[in-house]
């Protein structure tokens, strides 16, 4: 497979979300004849939009003047997770359904590198305006930041899941010698290392056969203060569809930007980061704690 390289850092990410599902009615004439009883009805239209997906889109923050891309995960279970390529990662509960409402999500980055109240760790609201199957959009603020987000659902969300599909050996690597590499068991087990030392050890579940989300429950070690025991979800994309997301990602570095964070094991000085090009290939992923959370793509 062929790559290409980019000024990225340390561990990112991946691919959160939202899907929305509606069905329209036909319409009838006013002479239409009330069904017989005990007749069978059609079922009742339902525009209503439900949430689970992955969803990719822009977030602009009007407190710095900067835009990002964002990936946002959603589950079956409205457990959702929004992350920017400039290192900022959000997580929180969604309602099933609705075209419009307001989530309390935690927002986490990581130590040399704070949002603008300077803070590492805080609260966001995130205000859904306009939410359909198709795209959804809104405002959010917290931690000293506001700005606006828009999203469209990934094509990608309807591939089917299976262990089998996901499995397989994932690496990243820059110009300066940082290395990851994850593997994927057909039985669901997951473990990863770093060049650093870091080690994630874990396990992987399919919720929902028909629609391309993963479950993770990992722990990780011999990392510092990114030790601990963390949930997240993962989706497997298409690295070619990804392009715009690898160029500009800032994974997690120490030292960053005001939107930027911590990468697994790190520095400010990582180099090119390696991306490849292909389908199904990239396996994009966010684990999140009460502390803190971790981001990366890896590719097969």
């Amino acid at each position: 497979m062929t790559t290409r390289k980019f000024i990225c850092v340390g561990l990112t990410i991946v691919t959160a979300s939202l899907l929305l599902t509606g069905c329209g009615g036909g319409g009838s004439g006013s002479s239409a004849a009330a069904p017989e009883a005990g007749s069978p009805t059609s079922p009742t239209p339902s525009t209503t939009a439900t949430t689970p997906g992955v969803w990719k889109g822009t977030i602009t923050s009007t407190a710095t003047g900067q835009a990002s891309s964002i990936v946002a995960l959603t589950g079956h279970d409205g457990h959702s997770v929004w992350m920017t390529s400039d290192g900022r990662v959000w997580g929180g509960q969604l309602p099933m359904t609705g075209d419009h409402f307001d989530a309390t999500f935690d927002g986490h980055m990581y130590d040399g590198a704070h949002f603008p109240d300077g803070t590492n760790h805080g609260t966001a609201s995130m205000m859904i305006e306009q939410h359909s199957a198709s795209a959804t959009s809104g405002r959010y603020s917290g931690s000293g930041d506001a700005g606006t987000f828009n999203m469209n659902m990934s094509p990608m969300w309807a591939r089917a899941a299976s262990l089998g599909t996901v499995a397989g050996v994932y690496t990243r690597s820059t110009s300066n010698g940082y290395a990851m590499t994850m593997t994927i068991h057909a039985d669901g087990q997951l473990t990863a290392s770093d060049s650093r030392g870091c080690v994630i050890n874990g396990t992987v579940a399919v919720p929902d056969a028909l629609h391309n989300l993963y479950e993770i429950d990992a722990t990780v070690s011999s990392c510092g203060s990114l030790d601990g025991h963390y949930q997240g979800m993962g989706t497997l994309v298409d690295a070619d569809a990804m392009q715009d997301w690898m160029t500009v990602m800032h994974p997690l570095e120490h030292g960053g930007h005001t939107h930027g964070g911590s990468m697994m094991g790190g520095s400010s000085m990582m180099g090119h980061n390696t991306v490849p090009t292909g389908q199904h290939n990239l396996f994009m992923f966010s684990l999140v704690n009460a502390h803190g959370a971790i981001m990366d793509a890896l590719a097969r």
